[in-house]
C-alpha cells in the first residue's frame, strides 16, 4: 500500500492508501487517511481567545505585528494549539 495526497473539487488537500500497483490517479477510491475534523472545534471561542491574547500582547496595529512577530505566533498558538490537541486525544479515545 502506498500514501498518495491529492486535492478534491473544493481545493481540500487529501490523502488515501492505495495499492501499490495502482496509478495514483486512483487515490480518490482508496482509503481515506484525514487529520481531526477540525470543524468539531469551538471556533467562537477561538476567536475570542485570539482576540483577548491580542490585546494583551498589545497587538493593536500592524506596526505592532511587525515588530512583535514572535508575540503574533504565541497569540495564535495559544489560542489554537490546546484545543487542536485535545481533538486529537479525545479522538485517540474512541
Amino acid at each position: 500500500m502506498k500514501l498518495i495526497a491529492w486535492t478534491d473539487r473544493d481545493g481540500w488537500k487529501r490523502t488515501s492508501f492505495i495499492k501499490d500497483d495502482q496509478d495514483d490517479d486512483m487515490a480518490p477510491q482508496g482509503i481515506p487517511q484525514s487529520v481531526v475534523p477540525i470543524n468539531e472545534l469551538d471556533w467562537d471561542a477561538i476567536k475570542r481567545d485570539l482576540h483577548n491574547a491580542l490585546i494583551n500582547r498589545s497587538l493593536f496595529g500592524y506596526e505592532d505585528i511587525i515588530k512583535q512577530r514572535d508575540s503574533v505566533n504565541g497569540a495564535i498558538l495559544s489560542a489554537v494549539r490546546g484545543r487542536l490537541i485535545t481533538l486529537y486525544k479525545d479522538r485517540r479515545a474512541r
